[in-house]
């Protein structure tokens, strides 16, 4: 697997083994957006994957992000971004079992994508710097 799939696969998995994130959302957590039917919101899916090529002690590697966006059809933004918290949490400074990665993940910034009569959006991005196994 590549280690842009370990991370997204890591992250992913991370969110929906926290209770905090699975009692709000149950199994909506993916990695593309549901084409079929009215949105069943909240939800969580992953977004834009983005790979930086370096080299760790001489070793081939990725300077990793993955975009985790959450939406919400809820009347203010408070239901997206209390989710957005605990999933943020939820992966801060998590180990992967997975090998390739040469540290703990982490949250390296955070906003929301707010426009009037649409639902609220909020996003994370997760970064990690993996091996290229």
């Amino acid at each position: 697997m590549t280690p842009e799939l370990t991370l997204r696969d890591a992250v992913l998995g991370r969110l929906r083994a926290t209770p905090a994130v699975s009692a709000v959302v149950g199994e909506k957590i993916y990695d593309d957006v549901p084409a079929d039917g009215e949105p069943d919101l909240p939800w969580i899916f992953a977004g834009p994957l983005n790979a930086t090529r370096l080299e760790v002690g001489g070793l081939p590697a990725w300077d990793l992000r993955l975009r985790i966006f959450i939406e919400s059809a809820a009347f203010d933004r408070d239901q997206a971004w209390s989710l957005a918290r605990a999933g943020m949490r939820a992966v801060e400074g998590f180990e992967p079992a997975e090998g390739g990665f040469c540290d703990r993940l982490s949250v390296r910034q955070a906003g929301d994508v707010i426009s009037p009569l649409t639902v609220k959006a909020v996003f994370f991005d997760v970064a990690a710097l993996m091996l290229d196994a």
